[in-house]
C-alpha cells in the first residue's frame, strides 16, 4: 500500500499546514510516504525536498503532479504515472483541504483518507452551519447571527435588525476560516464596520457571536480506529488576553503555553470529555478531531468549534496520554481503510427491469 501525506493548500492557514505536513512525514517515515505539497495557487508538487520546511520554501528539486478521478495514481505533468496513492493523510487546514473539497477528490480517486467525510468536513468548517447543527443536536453554543457579503452590501438595515436583536458587544469571525484569522471584537458601530470589513476580506460569510468576556478556553481530542474511540485529556491554553489570536497560537517561543491536563474540577473535566465524544458521534466524524470549548466566569460551558484536520493532527494529546506515535497512526489509518471499505459496499449502478418502468 502506498501512502501520501498531502499538505499546504490555498488557505490562509497554508503555513500552519506546512508545519503539520512536515511533522507527519517525519513521524510516518517507516511507511516511506510520498510527500504531496499544494502551493497557494493550488498547484501540486512532490519530491524529496518536501520532507523539510526549508525544502518546501525553496521549491528546488520538486516536480508538478496531479491526481485524476477514477485513478489512485499520482501523475507527472507529462501524464506518466509515478506513484500509486492508496491512502492519504490529509494535513491541509482550512479552505481547499478541510472543507470537503479535497476529501471529495480522494473519494473520486478511490483513495482512503484520514479525516472526516465530505459533508462532515464542510459542516464543521462553516461556523454558522456548525452552530446551527450543534444547537439542533442540543449542544450549548453562544448566541449568534450570520450574514453574507451580499446581504451586508444590499440590505444592511435587515442585517442591523438581526444584530441589534443579539446586542453589543460582538465577536466577528469569517465563517469558513480557522486559526483566529480575520476575527475581532466590536463594542460599537464603528468597530463593527471595521471588523466586518476585515472578516469579509477572508470569506463571503461572517458570523457575529455574542462576545464572552473573562472566559477560559479548553480543547479535547478524539481518535477513532473505525470501531472504538479514544477521548484525550483536556488541555487549556494559558497566557492569552481577550481571545486567542493567530500569534498566540503559532508565534513559536512567544506562543501561549498549554496546561495538560487542564486545571479543572473532575466533574467539569468529565463533562468536557463526555461532550467531546458525543459531538464526535453526533457530527458523524471519523479519524481524529479536536473540539474546542469556552467556559464562562459563571461556569457555563459552550461548544465553540470542531477541527476535523487539527494542527499536528492533535497527536500530542494522545502521546501525552501514553499512546505511542506508531499506535496513533495505526489507528488513524485503520479508520480510513474501514471507511473506504464501507463505501465500497455501496452499489452505484442500477439496471431497471426489462420492459421499462411502469407509471
Amino acid at each position: 500500500m502506498s501512502l501520501a501525506v498531502i499538505f499546504g493548500g490555498k488557505s490562509c492557514e497554508h503555513d500552519v499546514s506546512i508545519a503539520t505536513g512536515v511533522q507527519v512525514l517525519a513521524e510516518l517515515k517507516a511507511y516511506k510516504p510520498v510527500p504531496v505539497y499544494i502551493n497557494p495557487d493550488n498547484e501540486w508538487f512532490t519530491g524529496k525536498a518536501l520532507f523539510t520546511i526549508p525544502g518546501v520554501r525553496s521549491g528546488k528539486g520538486v516536480r508538478k503532479v496531479y491526481m485524476r478521478p477514477g485513478s489512485r495514481m499520482l501523475y507527472s505533468q507529462s501524464g506518466r504515472a509515478i506513484a500509486g496513492i492508496d491512502e492519504a493523510v490529509i494535513c491541509c487546514h482550512g479552505a481547499g483541504g478541510e472543507d470537503g473539497t479535497l476529501q471529495g477528490l480522494m473519494e473520486m480517486c478511490g483513495t482512503a483518507y484520514t479525516c472526516s467525510g465530505v459533508l462532515e468536513s464542510a459542516l464543521c468548517l462553516d461556523k454558522s452551519e456548525f452552530k446551527r447543527h450543534a444547537a439542533a443536536c442540543g449542544f450549548p453554543v453562544l448566541p449568534y447571527v450570520s450574514f453574507t457579503r451580499d446581504e451586508w452590501n444590499g440590505n444592511i438595515y435587515a442585517v442591523a435588525d438581526r444584530l441589534n436583536a443579539l446586542g453589543y458587544p460582538f465577536m466577528i469571525k469569517p465563517s469558513r476560516l480557522g486559526s483566529s484569522i480575520g476575527i475581532g471584537s466590536a463594542a460599537n458601530e464603528s468597530e463593527l464596520a471595521e471588523r466586518v470589513r476585515t472578516a469579509f476580506m477572508f470569506d463571503g460569510k461572517v458570523v457575529a457571536e455574542k462576545l464572552l468576556t473573562g472566559f477560559r478556553e479548553f480543547n479535547c481530542a478524539v481518535l477513532s480506529d473505525g470501531k472504538e474511540t479514544t477521548v484525550s485529556c483536556v488541555e487549556e491554553p494559558i497566557g492569552w488576553k481577550n481571545f486567542l489570536t493567530y500569534s498566540d497560537k503559532y508565534a513559536g517561543k512567544a506562543a501561549v503555553r498549554r496546561r495538560i491536563p487542564a486545571d479543572l474540577p473532575p466533574e467539569m473535566t468529565e463533562r468536557v470529555r463526555s461532550m467531546t465524544e458525543e459531538a464526535f458521534r453526533c457530527f458523524g466524524l471519523s479519524g481524529v478531531a479536536r473540539i474546542d470549548y469556552m467556559l464562562s466566569e459563571s461556569g457555563e460551558l459552550y461548544l465553540n468549534e470542531i477541527n476535523t484536520v487539527p494542527g499536528s493532527l492533535a497527536s500530542y494529546f494522545f502521546i501525552r496520554g501514553g499512546m505511542s506515535v506508531a499506535e496513533f497512526y495505526r489507528r488513524l489509518l485503520n479508520a480510513a481503510r474501514l471507511v473506504r471499505k464501507e463505501r465500497e459496499r455501496t452499489i452505484y449502478r442500477f439496471a431497471p427491469p426489462s420492459g421499462g418502468v411502469k407509471r
